[in-house]
């Protein structure tokens, strides 16, 4: 598969500041998850949260037209700014897919100089961020799924000149290869790709993360964020000629998708510990998705 992983370039990106609207969110996330989990707990969550996700999209929907198809949010003295089209894109944008915590973490730690390695990027929640903290620094963004990374080069315009940051399509993984790629979702902003086992889904191209460096002279990362649904130990085990030179990982550790790959979360930590990290628990998401927690790994 031929590479297409050189930035696009925009040295003319703007300052995002955060808008009213964005600021005004959480009450109704709140009451909107609210609803959700009153459908779930009463037992007819098929029929209630059929009819909760259309009202959403139509809500969504028209928030993102009152935005202008954009919106800014800020985490801390860091702000940045997203283009909405889908309601995955919207939520992203708004609630930071429940990772504000996270990212605030990720955030405090960067001096302004580092390379970050933003591993399954999506459309850019962290990248962008991470993007507006470097002036000096670089952002790598990997992601395989084409609509996703045609929106995380078009979100890091709007944040950072491109001679700081590059987009990458390769699933990164412990071979260099190819694999197929499936989806849950379909729409732009919308997570749940991962690689397929059973060789369904569209090609895409994998590498690890070690020959990236020593082939293709990518940045060696400081700062690594890693979501690859499920597949966190193949992608630790693509890294292992680079994690001696990173300061600290930010993983989320999806407990039950994982065992896709044959592997567990006991197995994920335990890499990390004997790659000599400590491992720290950052929490679960906000925004009540099961199965998944956070842990930052730091030297």
């Amino acid at each position: 598969m031929t590479s297409t992983d050189e930035p696009e370039r925009n040295a003319g990106a703007t300052s995002a500041t955060p808008s009213e609207s964005a600021r005004n969110e959480p009450a109704k996330h709140r009451i909107l998850n609210a609803v959700s989990g009153l459908a779930d707990r009463c037992g007819v969550s098929p029929v209630v949260g059929r009819i909760y996700w259309e009202l959403d999209r139509a809500y969504c929907s028209a928030r993102i037209a009152m935005m202008g198809g954009e919106t800014d949010a800020r985490i801390a003295e860091t702000a940045a700014r997203f283009g909405l089209s889908t309601r995955w894109e919207y939520r992203r944008a708004t609630d930071l897919g429940g990772e504000r915590a996270v990212i605030e973490s990720l955030l405090a730690e960067l001096r302004g100089s580092e390379t970050v390695w933003d591993i399954g990027a999506c459309v850019g929640t962290y990248s962008c961020f991470a993007a507006r903290a470097l002036p000096t620094g670089r952002v790598v963004g990997f992601e395989p799924e084409p609509t996703n990374r045609s929106r995380l080069r078009a979100n890091l315009e709007r944040n950072a000149p491109t001679d700081s940051w590059t987009v990458a399509p390769f699933a990164l993984s412990d071979e260099s290869g190819a694999c197929t790629l499936a989806s849950e979702f379909v729409e732009a902003g919308a997570g749940h790709h991962y690689l397929a086992p059973d060789g369904r889904g569209p090609a895409v191209e994998t590498r690890r993360g070690d020959e990236l460096i020593e082939e293709s002279g990518y940045p060696t990362p400081d700062v690594i964020k890693i979501d690859v649904q499920g597949a966190e130990l193949p992608v630790l085990r693509g890294l292992s000629g680079v994690l001696e030179d990173a300061r600290s990982i930010y993983l989320e550790v999806h407990s039950e998708k994982c065992r896709r790959y044959g592997t567990t979360a006991e197995e994920i930590e335990s890499f990390l510990r004997t790659s000599g990290f400590s491992v720290a628990s950052l929490g679960e998401p906000t925004n009540r998705r099961s199965g998944v927690y956070f842990v930052c790994a730091s030297r």
